[in-house]
């Protein structure tokens, strides 16, 4: 007598995956920068930090996110490259790694801010702020999703910021799949988050920095 297997056990989860895969590259392609027709020059390019690696190495991460910033900086000929993020998982400040990698690239040190306070995307913005505003568009780096969050922040934090910034972030490369999904799952529960408890709710909305985090304003990493 012959046993059919059933293919059920394996299917349903192929599917399910498959259908995640699918929402997920629809969302990056959704956040995906549009052409921009702006004028070059008078600019700053503000990237998000990542952690660096437990032994100091650069994350793959990181040098995505650095290398999209320097691609940006350099088509619309910014003045500044805003490094943002501290010593989050580790000992190891995020701003100091990724303006390494910055200056193998070709950034000039007069070039590059490093911004060592920020813990959290929210403070990413709330401590890059004083360097951001020179009058000019500044272009949020990160990739989409991510970079889209860091603008509706700058948007809850500071109106004339909320103009001039422009969300420009990149979809990962291939290598960097196996860090996309989980990320993707993140950013879709951080703006739920975001809408229900501090929109909806009424959170604060003022800008905050470092050690300012704890007093009591929203902690959005």
């Amino acid at each position: 007598m012959t046993h059919r297997i059933s293919l059920r056990p394996i299917l349903w989860p192929l599917g399910l995956f498959g259908l995640l895969a699918g929402l997920v590259e629809a969302a990056y392609w959704a956040a995906a920068p549009k052409p921009d027709s702006g004028d070059s020059g008078n600019c700053a390019v503000l990237v998000l930090g990542y952690p660096t690696e437990a032994d100091g190495s650069p994350h793959p991460v990181q040098r995505f996110r650095v290398e999209t910033g320097v691609k940006v900086m350099r088509e619309h000929s910014c003045s500044a490259l805003v490094i943002s993020g501290a010593a989050v998982a580790n000992g190891h400040v995020e701003a100091d790694a990724m303006a390494a990698i910055a200056r193998s690239l070709g950034v000039a040190d007069g070039e590059t801010i490093r911004e060592p306070l920020a813990r959290t995307t929210w403070e990413n913005i709330g401590c890059s702020a004083p360097s951001l505003r020179t009058g000019g568009r500044v272009f949020i780096v990160s990739d989409a999703l991510h970079a889209q969050r860091g603008k509706r922040y700058a948007c809850r934090q500071d109106a004339s910021l909320c103009s001039s910034a422009v969300a420009a972030g990149a979809e990962p490369p291939p290598d960097l799949y196996w860090w996309k999904l989980p990320v993707a799952v993140y950013e879709f529960a951080a703006g739920a988050r975001d809408v229900l408890v501090h929109q909806l709710a009424g959170g604060r909305n003022a800008p905050v920095c470092g050690a300012e985090a704890h007093a009591g304003s929203p902690q959005s990493p």
